[in-house]
């Protein structure tokens, strides 16, 4: 029986419809390795039998899907290979529905429209907060993961030493986007004999007043709360100076709030002008 004859990475490009520049990032990533590589001249030779692997590569690029979701696709059984798929295409559905909604709320307010239907604003005053802290460079995709890991271990360092002294909170002390990555700080507020361990630290948060707004899961959903941003953020600079940035305070009970009944806050705080006589 004869082998088929390895191919050059042009004829391999053309068999596949993968440019061969492609080919040498698939290389580079260990997603698609040359069945041969000559050590002096550096000509990369493939095996025909590694087309149908190239050509499945080069439509999981069409289907956007990142290379570090095809390497562990690629490494995936081939019969939970459909479930895998199915999962980036739940995303996928996310990540539209979300651009759709951030593109008509960014169009309804550039034409001076109430994006959503929004409570009053509130104000309070928040004593200072003794405060154990994590802080996170996180892009918008691993946010939701990013908070939930950061709460839950500074929740368990908290209660093993004191004892939670107030509504956990989440600080924005930059934008997190796709481009962005903060950083946030997870804050659990504390009372007791609680020490700092790794990279979990211990400060004040200063006392302020807040402009706020109690969410439904509904109005916490993005890019919906944008409209309670804005709406604190507006409500802050018009009764004093925002001294401090943004956040997330989370004193509800998340998973068992009914519909229509509030998850979180948003606050902005600020200090109030001084009244003049």
């Amino acid at each position: 029986m004869t082998t088929p004859a390895l191919m050059t990475i042009g004829a391999f490009a053309q068999a596949t419809g993968l440019s061969a520049k492609a080919l040498r990032l698939y290389d580079d990533l260990g997603l698609l390795r040359p069945a041969q590589v000559d050590p002096d001249s550096g000509y990369r030779r493939y095996d025909p039998a590694q087309v149908a692997d190239a050509r499945l590569i080069g439509l999981l690029r069409r289907a956007d899907l990142p290379l570090n979701d095809i390497r562990l696709l690629l490494d995936t059984p081939a019969p939970e290979r459909p479930a895998a798929l199915r999962a980036h295409l739940a995303r996928l559905d996310r990540l539209h529905r979300e651009r759709r909604d951030l593109t008509l709320y960014l169009i309804s307010r550039l034409q001076g429209e109430t994006p959503m239907t929004l409570p009053p604003v509130q104000t309070r005053f928040q004593p200072e907060q003794n405060v154990a802290t994590l802080t996170r460079h996180v892009f918008v995709a691993d946010l939701p993961a990013a908070i939930q890991g950061g709460m839950q271990t500074l929740l368990a360092h908290v209660a093993a030493q004191g004892t939670v002294a107030g509504a956990p909170f989440v600080i924005y002390h930059g934008e997190v986007n796709a481009d962005s990555d903060g950083p946030i700080e997870i804050c659990v507020p504390y009372g007791g004999p609680v020490t700092p361990g790794g990279d979990i630290a211990l400060r004040v948060e200063p006392a302020r007043h807040e402009a706020f707004l109690a969410l439904t899961r509904e109005q916490f959903e993005f890019p919906q709360i944008l409209a309670a941003y804005d709406a604190t953020c507006a409500h802050a600079t018009a009764h004093g100076t925002c001294t401090l940035r943004p956040r997330e305070v989370y004193g509800y009970d998340w998973d068992g709030a009914a519909p229509g009944e509030p998850v979180g806050d948003v606050a902005w705080p600020y200090e109030p002008a001084a009244v003049t006589t």
